[in-house]
């Protein structure tokens, strides 16, 4: 009896270490699986944090955006034409663009009413655009500023 239990010995020390081997192989596949993860979501920090100082980076830059569109309004696009032109050029590869809103039906996710003004009999429809009173821009998907709007009762 003794006998069968020294030729066990071997064999059930052997199971032990495949068993103490495979969860040391799935912890460290939990692990790098882990790191993964770890690593995706910091390059998608890293991407948010980049688009935080492009946004604000253009913010600084509205005022001047809007005084430029001001002069053009008061002395003509003439003078003008070739500034204009480069900020444009420039919104447009910083993936920053100009939200339509001239007839659009009013939104408040990407407007911001300053005036509802009375419509004719033959005008549009109650809550249309009537007059863009300052431009609003979007970085993709995201509002950096909502249109200012005059919009029909």
């Amino acid at each position: 009896m003794q006998d069968e239990a020294k030729k066990d010995a071997p064999i059930n020390g052997i199971e032990e270490l495949k068993k103490k081997s495979e969860a040391y192989l799935n912890n460290w596949k939990r692990s790098a699986a882990d790191f993964i993860n770890y690593k995706k979501e910091e390059m998608e920090r890293a991407g948010m944090l980049a688009g935080y100082v492009k946004e604000g980076m253009f913010l600084n830059m509205l005022p001047i955006i809007d005084s430029m569109y001001l002069a053009v309004a008061a002395f003509g696009k003439d003078g003008f034409m070739p500034v204009q032109k480069q900020i444009e050029d420039f919104l447009k590869k910083e993936g920053i663009k100009e939200i339509t809103v001239m007839g659009q039906k009013f939104d408040p996710n990407s407007m911001e009413i300053m005036e509802e003004v009375s419509g004719g009999p033959t005008s549009a429809e109650s809550g249309v655009v009537t007059e863009e009173l300052q431009k609003g821009y979007k970085m993709g998907e995201r509002v950096l500023r909502p249109a200012k709007v005059r919009v029909i009762k």
